[in-house]
């Protein structure tokens, strides 16, 4: 059965939340459960791991922000925001990114990123292992324009439009 569920192709994307300009109060993960939820209002909904750090975050902040996730950032969104704990590292360190203040919302950004989502926290639910947080999108702008991966099968690609 999990096989078959590889099969579903995802966004891959960045989730971010915290204060930007904190240390130790700031953190990302790597998701790839991701969808739009609601045209009016626009609503997207994430799922996470309900241990992640980025979760407590988002929760402490109300508001968190997602950014697609391009061949730049390929390495970093595996390798630091989807295998260390932010409460160990300071993850925007690790990958040598510095993140700058969102424009509406409480989150660092990875202004580099293809696409960025600001969002403001409206609900949560518990999902097995997971919670999907509930998300309105309160500013949403291109960082790049390189095209935003897909996560498939058990890795990424770009999609060939």
């Amino acid at each position: 059965m999990f096989q078959a569920l590889d099969l579903i192709p995802y966004p891959l994307a960045i989730v971010t939340a915290g204060d930007p300009g904190r240390r130790g109060r700031r953190g990302g993960a790597a998701v790839a459960w991701l969808t739009r939820v609601s045209w009016d209002p626009p609503l997207v909904a994430v799922a996470l791991g309900l241990a992640r750090y980025t979760y407590e975050l988002i929760k402490e902040f109300r508001s968190f922000a997602v950014h697609l996730v391009s061949r730049e950032l390929e390495d970093v969104a595996y390798n630091v925001f989807g295998s260390v704990s932010g409460r160990d590292v300071d993850k925007f360190d690790l990958a040598k990114i510095v993140p700058v203040g969102a424009r509406k919302v409480t989150a660092p950004i990875i202004g580099k990123a293809p696409l960025i989502l600001e969002c403001e926290l409206v609900d949560e639910h518990v999902a097995g292992d997971h919670v999907v947080v509930i998300g309105r999108v309160v500013e949403a702008y291109r960082g790049s324009a390189e095209k935003p991966l897909v996560f498939y099968n058990g890795s990424s690609a770009e999609l060939k439009l």
